[in-house]
């Protein structure tokens, strides 16, 4: 409840603290080995409708290893309990970023139209005054704006409305630079945003509508804050050694690379994905090498940017990346690597499973909601009811048949 990454989700009353402690207990108990009566069903329902992200999962990780380790848990323990705690990521940050993919891929289209739906300089003027009115009586944050309020009100509203995709017409200095001695933190960001989403919600705004807005304005953190938000900078550097090192280097990762692809071709839980002419496999293989060696400390010849496209059509499910990664972990081992550095580096990989996975995951949300507001029977009509299904069953075994890894 400290923690500035984490904080601004868990002001809640006593009661309620107590209430998510007990959760908590009983949720560990059961991923850990004991007996708990803990319905794991209800980790994705609890975290939904909260914008808990990655960066906030890792942070919550980073904590329960710091506690772990004041209690004197043995660090292979600590290691071994966050590896069990990474296949929760999905179930706890799937709410956010579907509603922030949506929202990205909508923002894409042009901030110009994002602009008109807030009701243009007017609308985001008027919507500052209601955020202000929150703001400055939240004690979390009011004393970083009431030196000067209406100043600052100003001068905020004519940035948002231009990354809003307004006029340029802000003229005030770097926002770094008129941040860099407030002491601002993710604490106050988040609170801020919140205070926001709040007024966008009492001036009756819709819920596409604000998260497109939070899409809009999150970049600006970095800035605010002066630094990116990378909680595994602790993972990658270990006692003045980065992972590549740890790790045995960069032929180390190669061979781990491809004895992993060797057992993926093989593995009927993610073969399909990898059954690829030789050319095309051995570009993926290179790739993934790029990638684990930037993100283990070394060389960066891997285009970050490029990973979530790469993967955004290939209905990769969560089940298929714990799959993957069992088998890096699996290759790792056989490579002989050290325990320590094969354990960041799956904490690592973890980090991407979003980029790797969002695609399918809001496919499968938009598809799921649609089904619940307009009923299951709409889909069975689409398809041409029992006749238009009697097509697609005769089209379907048709392929069946032409399918070699399928015709025994």
């Amino acid at each position: 409840t400290e923690d500035v990454r984490v904080k601004s989700f868990f002001e809640k009353n006593k009661a309620k603290v107590s209430s998510i402690k007990k959760k908590l207990v009983h949720f560990f108990s059961l991923q850990f080995g004991g007996q708990s009566s803990y319905d794991f069903d209800d980790v994705r329902a609890m975290h939904y409708g909260y914008n808990i992200s990655d960066y906030h999962f890792d942070s919550i990780l980073d904590i329960i290893s710091a506690s772990l380790d004041e209690q004197g848990v043995k660090k292979k323990d600590i290691a071994e309990v966050l590896i069990i705690l990474q296949p929760i990521r999905a179930d706890v940050t799937t709410g956010f970023t579907v509603r922030m993919e949506v929202a990205r891929k909508n923002v894409e289209k042009g901030k110009d139209q994002l602009f008109k739906r807030m009701g243009g300089t007017d609308g985001i003027m008027s919507l500052m005054d209601a955020l202000y009115k929150i703001a400055l009586v939240d004690n979390r944050i009011k004393d970083l704006l009431l030196k000067d309020p209406d100043r600052i009100k100003l001068g905020q509203g004519v940035y948002i409305t231009e990354m809003l995709g307004g006029p340029k017409q802000y003229k005030g200095q770097e926002i770094s630079t008129i941040h860099k001695t407030l002491g601002i933190n993710d604490y106050h960001f988040d609170c801020f945003m919140g205070d926001l989403n709040r007024a966008m919600m009492g001036a009756g705004h819709p819920e596409s509508l604000i998260d497109e807005v939070l899409v809009a304005l999150e970049p600006i953190r970095a800035d605010v804050l002066g630094h990116s938000r990378d909680a595994m900078d602790g993972v990658v550097m270990k006692d003045g050694q980065c992972l590549l090192d740890r790790f045995g280097g960069d032929q180390n990762v190669e061979a781990a690379v491809e004895n992993m692809f060797d057992r993926c071709v093989e593995d009927p839980r993610v073969r399909f994905h990898f059954e690829r002419a030789k050319a095309k496999q051995r570009q993926i293989r290179r790739k993934f090498c790029n990638y684990l060696t930037g993100c283990f400390g070394g060389q960066v010849s891997y285009d970050l940017a490029d990973l979530r496209p790469a993967h955004y059509n290939g209905n990769i499910t969560d089940y298929h990346f714990d799959a993957m990664v069992d088998l890096f972990k699996t290759s790792a081992s056989h490579m002989g690597v050290e325990q320590g550095a094969m354990y960041d580096a799956v904490i690592l990989l973890n980090r991407s499973r979003a980029d790797i996975t969002t695609g399918c995951a809001v496919r499968m949300e938009l598809a799921k909601k649609k089904n619940q507001l307009e009923g299951s029977d709409q889909l069975f009509q689409r398809l041409g009811g029992l006749e238009g299904m009697m097509a697609v069953m005769d089209r379907q075994f048709e392929c069946i048949e032409r399918d070699k890894r399928l015709n025994m």
